[in-house]
């Protein structure tokens, strides 16, 4: 009986590091299913809840933007009204994990919106996450 306890508090501490470090897909796509829900009610500091709060988060479009607030004010300044703002979409999604902290994103995103405030726009993406004490977080942007 102690020999059983014993080979079985062993497969327990030999499996819960793996356990604690399975594949990020999951909590990645609930962190950006989360995004397109708030972007689409409007809500853009939420939104921006999916990066992480840094100095060192980067966003790439046309030019290198550096740090979270800095991202922010872009996104506000640049989809000024609920209209500018349309409705969002994330697809063809390759999650790809980079190590245990790490992974990037691949996908195509598309926001529908009235040809009066600029129409439909779209195109790719590759994200990096980190994970951090609280949860994934985008730390690398790069959209076109």
């Amino acid at each position: 009986m102690v020999r059983l306890a014993a080979v079985l508090l062993l497969g327990l501490v030999v499996s819960s590091p793996v356990y604690a470090q399975e594949a990020p897909e999951q909590d990645i796509r609930q962190v950006l299913e989360a995004q397109v829900s708030a972007w689409n009610r409007g809500d853009i500091p939420t939104f921006m809840t999916g990066y992480e709060n840094a100095e060192s988060t980067t966003f790439i479009g046309k030019t290198i933007t550096k740090g979270y607030r800095q991202v922010l004010a872009n996104y506000l300044e640049r989809y000024a009204s609920r209209e500018k703002m349309g409705l969002l979409t994330f697809r063809d999604l390759e999650i790809q994990p980079l190590g245990s902290d790490h992974a990037s994103v691949v996908g195509r995103w598309n926001v529908e919106r009235p040809q009066s405030v600029g129409g439909q726009v779209g195109g790719i993406f590759t994200l990096v996450f980190r994970r951090t004490p609280v949860g994934w977080k985008i730390i690398l942007d790069h959209t076109s």
